[in-house]
Order: C-alpha cells, then structure tokens, then sequence
C-alpha cells in the first residue's frame, strides 16, 4: 500500500500586496506560524519514510520545508508541481518518486489531482490553505482515507 498526502500550500502573502513574480510570493510569518502547529500536531499521521515533493514556488516550498523540519523528511523540488500542473504533471511525479509521499502544491491543481484520483467533484472540495490529504494506493486504486485543515485540529488537546 502506498500513502499519498496532497497539501496545499499555507497562508501566503496577498497577491495584491505582492510587486514581484508570484512564484516568489512567500508565506506570511502567520501561515508559517499556524502550519508548523498543525505539523505538530498531526506529525504521528505521517509514515516514518516519506519523501516531500513540492513546487518550486516560494510558497509551496517554505511550507513543504516546515513539514520537513517537524517530521525530518527530505525535501524534493519539481517544475511539474508549478502553479497551473495539470493531472498528467502530477501522475508524473507519482511515477518519478517511489514509496509515500507528501506532494506540496497550489490549488485548484490539488482539487483536480484529488478529484481524478477517487472521483470527488472539485467543486465540492474547500482545500482551504494548509490543508491536507492522506490518499492511499490498493490494489491499484486509490482511496481518500482521511482529509484535514489546520482549523480542523486547533481546538484538539
């Protein structure tokens, strides 16, 4: 069986309030600040061998290196997770990185990824910023186990 996690990216500042390319958009000291609790907290979810595959994009990047800084993974980058990926991007990185991994990237990408992996319309799904879902691989299908924000465990002692 193998675990998919699809996440997206944390809390980043505003578009509007950005002058430079946007793949160089950082995260706002407060997105990094609520993901790593979130890491924190749901850490024990992750398998002990998990390699991290994010975008390049400054975003995507600085929250995949949270992720790594809480659970001790390794960091891959792929010009395949850039914003805009299609379906076909994303099933190429399944395919480049063997055993589980936790793909970091941008939305609606992730929606669609999600939606072409266990059928749930994208419109359905609030993939809200840090957001995170665990897919597992059977039997040559995947299955959605479990899906997580970060408001979703905030109050959980």
């Amino acid at each position: 069986m193998r675990e998919i996690f699809l996440i997206r990216h944390a809390k980043a500042v505003d578009r509007e309030n950005w002058k430079g390319d946007d793949c160089d958009r950082p995260l706002k000291e407060k997105g990094r600040k609520e993901f790593r609790a979130f890491a924190e907290r749901i850490k024990n979810l992750f398998p002990e061998k998990l390699t991290i595959v994010s975008s390049p994009c400054a975003r995507a990047l600085e929250t995949a290196q949270v992720l790594s800084d809480v659970i001790g993974a390794d960091v891959k980058t792929t010009e395949l997770l850039f914003p805009d990926a299609d379906v076909d991007d994303y099933l190429k990185v399944l395919k480049k990185f063997d055993g589980d991994i936790a793909i970091v990237a941008h939305q609606p990408d992730l929606s669609i990824f999600l939606n072409e992996l266990v059928c749930i319309n994208p419109s359905r799904i609030k993939f809200k910023k840090g957001g995170v879902v665990k897919v597992v691989k059977k039997d040559g299908r995947f299955f959605l186990e479990w899906f997580m924000t970060p408001l979703a465990v905030e109050d959980i002692e």
